[in-house]
């Protein structure tokens, strides 16, 4: 497991570095290598430019504690969070230096600092998945207490957590009055005015809320209520999207999940491989309706994008839109996984891939047809990126497949 970390750690900073100095238009810089460090901070911070330089650290500062298991002796905690900050700090002076060669980009200070602040708060992140912090022990004594055990499982409550970022990032509350009265506006309006509610957005929020549930249920420990435990999460998520700053609280999802709960009722007395065929089937249905819905009319039409992640990397809406098709994919593959004989898994993981891959790729494509949506071959890569994580968790030893098996029965 430890490896895997290390190759998903190095597969990050690889990311970082490419997501920094896109679109590689090199010429020599107007000014000393290090002039920033000593150059005045900008007049004006952009919020949405600040909290994205710490968003962007914080995977690089937890991979980087987590990696710390792959040591035969296990580094201390406090020690593993001062070298995330260090390494963070001098992966961020690189990628600063190297942008006085970028036209197109700004190297500052603030940069620097913003992705250390990000550096140690993924950093810190990593304490309540770590059995050796005292917030670690609590935790883990929760999830025996209510969840699978296994690496699988724990598997899936991270995608339920992408999910959640899916929904509530940027995490940044706002203490504005005003925008609370407007989102909840927003909220009374579509409730007295059904008629202006979306029915494709509706459709899709249906299939992704029965779904995710679904992946609940699967998590969760014999004798856990499913029901209670799935309007606990989405009271949480309601909250959240009433009091982030730039998050909508929609009819459609308020009344998606209402619908969700007859489902999830139903289902939850399924067998384990019927349960994960709803899932799937309901996930991969959300995914396609997804795709389908029209966007903005007013945008002029746009050709199809062969770069990755080039429009996710000038806003937080980018961050947004990568976990929207992370989590799905990722779920799909949980949920198969834990029913799946054991020699037909890495079939299943070559097999999937391409599937996802070409299906994802396709409805892309067929998105330059869709008013307000353009192809992007993103999509495909993130959707396949999901699919393929479950499969690189490493299988359930002797117990926790005696603990899995009595779990199902």
């Amino acid at each position: 497991m430890g490896l895997r970390l290390v190759f998903v750690l190095l597969l990050y900073i690889l990311l970082l570095f490419y997501g920094s100095w896109y679109p590689f238009a090199w010429s020599a810089p107007g000014a000393p290598l290090l002039a920033f460090l000593h150059g005045p901070l900008p007049s004006h911070w952009d919020k949405g430019d600040v909290v994205q330089n710490v968003l962007v650290y914080m995977p690089f500062g937890l991979l980087l504690v987590a990696c710390r298991a792959c040591r035969q002796r296990r580094m201390h905690f406090p020690l593993a969070v001062l070298l995330a900050v260090l390494c963070g700090t001098a992966v961020s002076l690189v990628i600063e230096c190297g942008q006085q060669y970028l036209p197109a980009r700004v190297p500052s200070l603030l940069d620097v600092a913003m992705n250390a602040t990000g550096s140690i708060a993924g950093a810190l992140a990593a304490a309540p998945f770590d059995r050796h912090t005292g917030v670690g022990i609590n935790v883990f004594r929760l999830r025996e207490a209510w969840c699978r055990p296994g690496p699988l499982a724990g598997t899936g409550l991270a995608v339920i957590g992408l999910w959640f970022l899916s929904q509530t990032s940027p995490l940044v509350p706002s203490l504005d009055i005003a925008e609370l009265r407007h989102a909840l506006g927003y909220l009374y309006r579509g409730v007295t005015q059904p008629s202006t509610a979306d029915p494709g957005k509706f459709a899709t929020l249906l299939c992704y809320q029965a779904g995710l549930g679904i992946l609940l249920a699967s998590l969760l420990a014999t004798g856990r209520p499913l029901l209670r435990t799935y309007c606990v999460l989405m009271a949480v998520v309601f909250v959240c999207k009433l009091l982030v700053a730039g998050r909508v609280l929609s009819i459609e999802l308020v009344a998606a999940t209402a619908c969700a709960l007859p489902l999830l009722a139903l289902v939850r007395t399924f067998q384990p491989r019927a349960l994960a065929t709803c899932g799937i089937a309901l996930l991969s249905a959300g995914l396609v309706a997804y795709e389908r819905q029209q966007g903005v009319p007013q945008l002029p039409w746009q050709p199809f994008n062969w770069v990755p992640f080039a429009g996710q990397m000038e806003s937080l809406s980018g961050l947004e839109n990568i976990l929207e098709f992370l989590w799905p994919t990722m779920a799909a593959a949980c949920l198969l996984r834990q029913v799946l004989p054991f020699h037909w898994q890495d079939g299943a993981a070559v097999v999937g891939t391409v599937l996802v891959g070409a299906g994802m790729f396709l409805l892309e494509w067929l998105q330059q047809d869709v008013p307000g949506r353009y192809g992007d071959i993103t999509q495909a890569v993130l959707a396949c990126a999901g699919w393929i994580v479950p499969w690189c968790v490493p299988r359930e030893g002797p117990r926790t497949a005696a603990a899995l098996a009595a779990h199902r029965h």
